[in-house]
């Protein structure tokens, strides 16, 4: 059997799948869709659109845009760290995310926090990657994983 119909959700899925599965397929998805506009460099052009977008919008909306923007690439780099495990991204993950959550109080609180936002940004990127940097060289690998941190080696 190839596949069976979910009634309730009326789409074809593969006989078998699991939740893991749908889970990893998901974030498969996501990575792919985000990927070319967070990864390399055009990663320069996507923050540069969304900076100038959110200071001509306006405190509230450009915050509003920019807490958007911020949980998308944290949320790009969470579902790229369960799936590849590079260092960094649980870094700018949990850092940018934050920071999206941060940016929409302040939107709500009608506090322009914009530039110290961006600030932040890139502290978290330099900070993330930086942390790689330090994990790669002490562990011979730039993928975090608990057992290096056990056993002090990378697989």
């Amino acid at each position: 059997m190839v596949g069976t119909v979910d009634v309730r959700r009326r789409h074809l899925r593969p006989a078998g799948v699991t939740s893991r599965q749908r889970l990893e397929r998901a974030l498969d998805a996501y990575t792919n869709v985000t990927a070319p506009f967070l990864r390399g460099c055009y990663v320069f052009v996507t923050v540069a659109a969304a900076a100038a977008a959110s200071s001509l919008l306006g405190p509230v909306v450009g915050l509003l845009l920019e807490a958007a923007f911020l949980l998308v690439a944290g949320t790009y780099c969470l579902a790229n760290f369960f799936r590849c495990r590079e260092a960094h991204c649980i870094v700018t993950g949990v850092g940018w995310s934050a920071l999206a959550i941060a940016s929409l109080s302040a939107a709500v609180a009608g506090r322009d926090i914009r530039s110290t936002a961006w600030i932040a940004f890139l502290a978290i990127a330099v900070t993330g990657h930086g942390f790689e940097a330090i994990w790669k060289l002490a562990h011979g690998s730039n993928a975090l994983r608990l057992g290096q941190i056990e056993r002090g080696r990378a697989p």
